[in-house]
């Protein structure tokens, strides 16, 4: 598993996932796996990523996060994300990527 640093700043993102098994109903009927924690930092020019899991977070405030069924609302191709500077502690939220 990835070590997610504590000195940069972090943009965590709710994201679902397909397992690409053609067998899989939850993938093939629905909008995948999930949705699981997801964080994205910079190593030089280079995006890291790093997988959290179900759970939200612990340095996201409750403000800014988003309950699972509003996820479900939103189309599959939009990913929620929050940033979390680890310098001020403060959450604000980015731009979803599309």
């Amino acid at each position: 598993m990835t070590t997610i640093p504590s000195d940069q700043h972090i943009t965590y993102q709710l994201q679902y996932r397909k397992c690409g098994k053609a067998s899989c109903s939850t993938c093939r009927n629905g909008q995948g796996h999930g949705p699981y924690w997801y964080a994205y930092w910079r190593v030089g020019s280079r995006l890291r990523s790093g997988y959290i899991g179900k759970v939200r977070p612990s340095q996201l405030s409750t403000a800014a996060s988003v309950t699972t069924k509003e996820l479900a609302e939103q189309p599959v191709a939009v990913a929620h994300s929050y940033a979390v500077s680890a310098a001020s502690a403060t959450t604000t939220t980015s731009s979803a990527r599309r």
